[in-house]
């Protein structure tokens, strides 16, 4: 299945791969600013959809390919690839099956031109109603889950990082096995900008990959 994978990550961009992550030092809200001008291809999302004979999943893509598993970020419940936990049980369940079949790796990827923008905010903030703490903990925990099945998953997961990776998109990097990423590619963790504390194990791995300066 060598010819198919390498088939699935060509599809993904990822045919000129780079070895350094690139530091950006421009805040999430501009980005998020700057993007309006590139909307997100709707056509894309229903191409990638066509091609599969269930549909199991509302935020995800998942083929079944010769010797491996290709996940794909594709969400309809929240913009640019972002995290919340209808995503995070998605991607859970897919990573869960691969676990059980025969596949021996995980392709993971994403439609579009952005991988993943991290955790979806607006949808975690619509939740803070009256009972924050309670609210609160139901996010820290659908975080946690989503970390470990990174973490726990026993087989190989190669990550084709096709665009933008910010926040928890960028940290669940480390986690996985070997990340390729083509010249669109680019990392941001904006958690000082935003009040936020480290996620995803980041402020373990990153140390441990870039070294402690960086």
């Amino acid at each position: 299945g060598t010819s198919t994978f390498m088939e699935a990550l060509a599809a993904n961009g990822t045919t000129n791969i780079q070895t350094s992550v690139t530091g950006v030092t421009a805040s999430k809200r501009r980005f998020i600013d700057e993007r309006r001008d590139q909307p997100f291809d709707k056509r894309l999302r229903f191409s990638v959809r066509q091609t599969e004979s269930a549909y199991r999943y509302r935020d995800i893509v998942v083929r079944k390919q010769d010797g491996f598993t290709h996940v794909l970020l594709s969400t309809k419940s929240s913009e640019n690839n972002s995290l919340n936990p209808e995503v995070m049980k998605e991607v859970q369940s897919a990573l869960s099956t691969a676990a059980a079949d025969d596949s021996k790796l995980v392709l993971f990827s994403a439609v579009g031109s952005i991988f993943c923008c991290g955790l979806d905010f607006i949808y975690f903030i619509r939740r803070l109603t009256d009972d924050r703490k309670k609210e609160s903990t139901k996010m820290a925990e659908a975080i946690r889950n989503f970390v470990n099945t990174f973490i726990q998953f026993k087989k190989p997961i190669i990550v084709a990082v096709n665009g933008p990776a910010i926040g928890l998109g960028a940290s669940i990097l480390p986690l996985c096995d070997v990340v390729w990423a083509n010249e669109k590619a680019w990392f941001q963790t904006p958690y000082t900008t935003f009040g936020q504390s480290p996620d995803g194990c980041s402020s373990l791995t990153f140390p441990r990959i870039m070294g402690l300066a960086s």
